[in-house]
């Protein structure tokens, strides 16, 4: 999961929570302005990010870890707890329901079931996420063998001996070391099981081996296409062309 993403699920989260919060407290409608509830509601969001980033770190320093996925849920508790701190902090002194009748620390009873759900939630996200991610790119505990058929044969193949994939309606195409094979099976089984820093996706029906890519062709207004040390080209497409690029870069120097 990027940044980016968890910020935009926040700014999501704080925009549903601030138009219920005035919608629900009709009777305040006319003193306190949408914006002002957003606002409050963002401000106490955000805050997520540090423990976004927190479990980030542990989830890159536990993966190895027999219990690294529980460290994680510990450490989102520890952190829970220290958002329970900001939320009061921000909504005792700054809630625009402060000194409103029945509400207390400047919120109502009811927030607190939904900012409870709502936090459990982030942390079971975010777990998943990171903690899938970390075990995907990390390496595999035993070598990972695809097990391919081709003339009434059964060939083994490494990853690092995979030039590309490519779907083709309900087979997928791989072109090996050892030749090309055709597989009934989706283009979306491969791509869960190949290691993420060897194979990008560049296209829905195209998945490459970033370690035989031996040139990126083309520019931003007529496409991209990758050319392969074996000598195909396969387009990249749009959708795929920024994190394409984004990717390349890092590993030049």
């Amino acid at each position: 999961m990027k940044t980016k993403n968890f910020l935009g699920i926040l700014t999501i989260i704080a925009t549903l929570l601030a138009v219920l919060i005035h919608w629900r407290e009709y009777s305040s409608r006319d003193q306190i302005p949408l914006w002002s509830v957003f606002a409050w509601q963002l401000v106490i969001w955000v805050a997520w990010v540090i423990g976004f980033y927190l479990l980030k770190v542990v989830s890159k320093r536990t993966l190895s870890k027999k219990y690294g996925k529980w460290i994680g849920f510990f450490v989102g508790l520890v952190w829970i707890a220290c958002h329970f701190g900001w939320f009061f902090t921000i909504s005792s002194n700054f809630s625009p329901y402060l000194d409103f009748p029945e509400s207390r620390f400047g919120v109502y009873r009811y927030f607190f079931i939904f900012w409870t759900l709502i936090d459990f939630g982030l942390l079971w996200l975010v777990i998943d996420k990171l903690w899938s991610r970390q075990k995907q790119e990390g390496e595999p505990e035993n070598p990972l063998l695809l097990e391919l058929t081709r003339g009434g044969k059964t060939y083994f193949c490494e990853p690092n001996q995979v030039h590309w994939l490519a779907s083709e309606n309900y087979y997928t195409k791989l072109s090996t070391t050892s030749g090309i094979f055709v597989m009934r099976k989706p283009l979306k089984e491969f791509h869960h099981i190949l290691p993420a820093k060897m194979f990008r996706k560049i296209h829905r029906s195209t998945i490459v081996n970033v370690n035989y890519v031996s040139e990126l062709a083309g520019n931003t207004s007529q496409g991209y296409e990758l050319i392969l040390k074996d000598g195909s080209a396969h387009k990249v497409s749009r959708s795929f062309s920024k994190e394409i690029l984004h990717f390349f870069k890092e590993r030049t120097h």
